[in-house]
């Protein structure tokens, strides 16, 4: 995660310690939001034997969510970031009648533009970045299939 390509599309740096990284884990962990009007979800991405490669996360609000991911520089271009994603995904629809999913991504990041269109994400809307000053992202739609 210190990898200074994870942050070049988003708001964020790369953490300067493994307890800064910590701290920013255990706030995660609470899988609610400050004012306890958000779920959130955070998974590890691994591969069979353990390796961690990315990972992955959703905010969920009443029935809709937004999510995001990283996949890690070693592992760009392999499908983890699909397979993940689709599981999550059908995780949320599953398990918490998810019917509405949404991602922001910024326009240049043409590798998360192609994952969302594959994973059937349709354009939204495109305009002003609210988290980084000077930049232009799409909003990604999708609707989720009941369980």
């Amino acid at each position: 995660m210190r990898d200074e390509r994870l942050y070049r599309y988003y708001a964020g740096a790369a953490p300067v310690s493994v307890e800064e990284l910590a701290v920013r884990f255990a706030t995660l962990e609470s899988a609610r939001s400050p004012k306890r009007d958000e779920r959130w979800f955070n998974w590890v991405v691994r591969l069979h034997d353990g390796t961690p490669v990315g990972r992955m996360q959703a905010t969920l609000r009443s029935d809709h969510a937004l999510i995001g991911y990283d996949i890690f520089v070693p592992f760009w271009r392999n499908g983890y970031a699909r397979e993940a994603a689709q599981a999550m995904l059908d995780y949320l629809a599953r398990s918490w009648r998810v019917s509405l999913v949404r991602a922001v991504v910024d326009v240049e990041n043409v590798a998360s533009v192609r994952l969302l269109e594959s994973l059937g994400f349709e354009r939204t809307w495109t305009g002003a970045s609210d988290d980084l000053p000077g930049r232009t992202d799409h909003v990604y739609e999708k609707r989720l299939a009941g369980p």
